[in-house]
């Protein structure tokens, strides 16, 4: 497994939200493709389940924002979804990608030497979706490279109680009045806090108890125009990055993100299985 506390080191984990997906279609190979190339250790990605019980990787619950389809996901059986081809939401001229099983992204991101957060999307009830996760990373031999992720705690303490190996990250959007206890609730590994949320007392909290500090930060443009009007944010995230308080930054834009690691004096960890 992978070092979750890379901050001791001086390093940080630097991750692809939905891949590096600033220039073209989101949870799809060539996305997962560039965020490696560009640097990445693990890219985030989305599941849904398809109303025949298939796992597909894509974010929203409709098909109608980012694909050529319209419709629930969990209202139509997987062959309904076969044809139809991704569309970036940004405008960009890129050829739309297929909504692939998660099976396949699995494999591809094995055979990248990628690490995968995994989050889960649908609310369900019962443990059969989560007995599919598991079967399918254990199928893929990608148990001890993914970290599964989700807004519901709940659905981190449940994984955990079938699959203790696993490991998971809480995602959040507060600042909590207890980060350690919370993490403790649902046995998480890792606690994402996103922009601006993050202060360095949640990630002091969180590495006393040995919980995994991740951020994700949106990308760089966001920032100018605060810049310009004298706040600078990234400033403050420089100084919490030599901190050693962040193990994981996350952003849409991997080549932006892998850049400003390294102009904060860090390394971009490298896993073991990477190539």
């Amino acid at each position: 497994m992978f070092d979750l506390l890379p901050s001791r080191s001086g390093r940080i984990l630097v991750g692809g939200h939905r891949g590096h997906s600033i220039e073209g279609h989101e949870n799809t190979r060539p996305a997962l493709l560039r965020a490696k190339e560009l640097g990445a250790s693990l890219c985030e990605i989305d599941l849904r389940m398809t109303r025949d019980g298939r796992l597909v990787v894509f974010h929203d619950d409709i098909l109608d924002n980012a694909s050529t389809g319209r419709g629930l996901i969990s209202q139509m059986d997987y062959a309904g979804i076969t044809g139809l081809k991704t569309k970036n939401r940004n405008g960009m001229a890129a050829g739309g990608q297929p909504i692939e099983l998660f099976e396949d992204i699995l494999a591809y991101s094995r055979d990248l030497g990628l690490g995968l957060i995994v989050e889960i999307k649908d609310k369900f009830e019962g443990t059969s979706y989560l007995e599919e996760v598991i079967r399918l990373l254990s199928q893929a031999n990608m148990i001890e490279r993914v970290l599964i992720s989700s807004f519901d705690y709940v659905v981190l303490r449940d994984i955990k109680r079938l699959a203790p190996d696993i490991r998971t990250m809480g995602i959040n959007y507060h600042r909590l009045v207890d980060p350690a206890s919370t993490a403790r609730s649902a046995a998480m590994d890792v606690m994402n806090t996103d922009y601006p949320q993050f202060m360095p007392d949640l990630a002091e909290s969180l590495h006393a108890a040995g919980v995994c500090v991740s951020h994700y930060v949106p990308p760089p443009q966001h920032f100018a125009l605060r810049r310009a009007y004298g706040f600078d944010y990234l400033d403050l995230l420089r100084s919490h990055m030599q901190a050693g308080l962040v193990d994981m930054l996350i952003c849409d834009d991997v080549a932006w993100i892998v850049e400003f690691t390294k102009a904060c004096g860090l390394s971009p960890a490298r896993l073991p299985f990477a190539d």
